[in-house]
């Protein structure tokens, strides 16, 4: 998907580009679906972070394995980093044969919509097709490598012995760099701030709370378990038995569920913010004319689409990948006496959980960005600023029925296994 998109968005600038429009038409362009590139990029780079993390918590067994029989640090960090180049190449060729695909019919979209003004020609774009094929290794590499650094930290014997126990809440990287986006989050908004007007007012509360979500995914590990305690209240009331293992399970392992809310707290935080910056900005005194204003509203729709998109396969796959995970775990409750309808019941509520932890979490960092947004444009609004409240419901109640599905439809196949099945052959 990342490679689709960015070989799409490249190509189209390029034929842009050659189609010599003029400085306005290109600029524009420009900033547009430059936009477009920069928040899905953040959206991929964040997911295939979240994604590796996962994964590579999940082999802490093979790492140890490998390191007691005598492999070294950085032989098993290259296993994994080439892994992960394989896949990104991969991935990158054919996503960038897609979007090469696709440059006829997004450019004439595009030209009815009045986005782009008409001259462009469709064609292959070789620094289109390069930059997404290259996209993808850029985005994996780095996160492969910061991925497995954890679990070369552990001792080979306690990877093997304590695989399944969580210990320290927050690895010190990880902390440094939610600290560092903290002073940047502090550093963007103290810039912004000394400047006037209504589309500084917005940018800078963007840029505010684009970093703000990545410091809250960072800080996800460390802060999920208060969270998850207020997020199982409903489980805790509602469900006697069923609703306090989900939440038991939850808050045991803080890892897991802070992975499986990262996609849900960058999908709805990024969505909500978009949303409430657009209503921010048609509030506020413009001189732009009504086809410019209908321009924006397509723009806004070109945001949108790939970012749904980019949330709707990152919570699915997260959660996929997370309980798919757990055979030995259901295969062990099921032999203690637990029925099927009881475990499918367990992890409905424990996808509740995750959801309502990641959407309490993108909440906070909203709350944050419509705070500066009020304190800085009050002088410029025409009227009352009125919040999508349809569309922000629409986006909650699109994170919770990604969730639930990818909870449950993983936790009806393992569970088609027989337990002594899957106890012998979880590994």
């Amino acid at each position: 998907m990342s490679a689709g998109l960015l070989t799409l968005l490249a190509s189209v600038l390029d034929n842009v580009h050659r189609a010599d429009l003029g400085h306005g038409a290109e600029r524009a362009a420009q900033s547009l679906l430059g936009l477009v590139g920069g928040t899905s990029g953040f959206a991929a780079l964040l997911l295939v972070a979240n994604t590796l993390v996962l994964v590579a918590q999940q082999r802490r067994v093979e790492i140890g394995a490998l390191r007691v029989i005598g492999a070294t640090a950085p032989q098993i960090r290259a296993q994994i980093v080439g892994e992960a180049v394989v896949v990104a190449l991969l991935g990158g060729v054919s996503g960038a044969a897609v979007g090469t695909a696709a440059i006829g019919p997004v450019l004439q979209w595009l030209i009815q919509h009045g986005v782009l003004p008409t001259g462009p020609q469709a064609g292959f774009s070789p620094i289109g097709f390069a930059a997404g094929l290259l996209s993808t290794v850029v985005i994996t590499v780095p996160a492969a490598w910061a991925a497995v650094r954890g679990p070369l930290r552990m001792s080979p014997i306690a990877a093997v012995r304590d695989a399944a126990v969580e210990r320290r809440a927050l690895p010190v990287g990880r902390t440094v760099a939610a600290v560092a986006t903290l002073a940047l989050a502090w550093a963007v908004w103290d810039r912004y701030g000394r400047k006037n007007g209504v589309h500084e007012a917005v940018n800078g509360a963007m840029a505010l709370c684009l970093t703000l979500l990545i410091a809250a995914w960072l800080l996800l590990p460390l802060v999920v378990r208060p969270v998850v305690a207020l997020s199982a209240l409903p489980g805790r009331l509602l469900s006697r038995y069923t609703g306090r293992l989900g939440a038991a399970n939850c808050g045991a392992a803080g890892r897991r569920v802070a992975a499986m809310a990262g996609p849900v707290l960058l999908a709805a935080g990024l969505s909500a913010m978009l949303l409430c910056g657009n209503a921010v900005s048609q509030a506020t005194v413009t001189t732009e004319s009504a086809v410019q204003q209908q321009n924006n509203a397509v723009g806004m729709r070109i945001l949108m689409t790939p970012l749904i998109v980019y949330a709707a396969l990152g919570i699915l796959n997260t959660l996929l990948l997370a309980t798919r995970q757990r055979r030995q775990e259901f295969a062990a409750l099921r032999l203690a006496g637990g029925t099927k309808a009881q475990l499918l019941r367990m992890l409905g509520w424990e996808s509740v959980i995750v959801v309502l932890s990641g959407v309490l979490m993108a909440g906070l960092v909203v709350t944050v960005f419509l705070a500066g947004l009020s304190a800085r444009i009050p002088s410029h609004l025409t009227g009352a600023a009125v919040l999508p409240w349809g569309s922000l419901a629409q986006v909650v109640a699109g994170c919770a029925g990604l969730g639930v599905l990818g909870v449950l439809v993983p936790g009806v196949l393992v569970l088609r296994v027989r337990p002594v099945r899957a106890l012998r052959s979880a590994e």
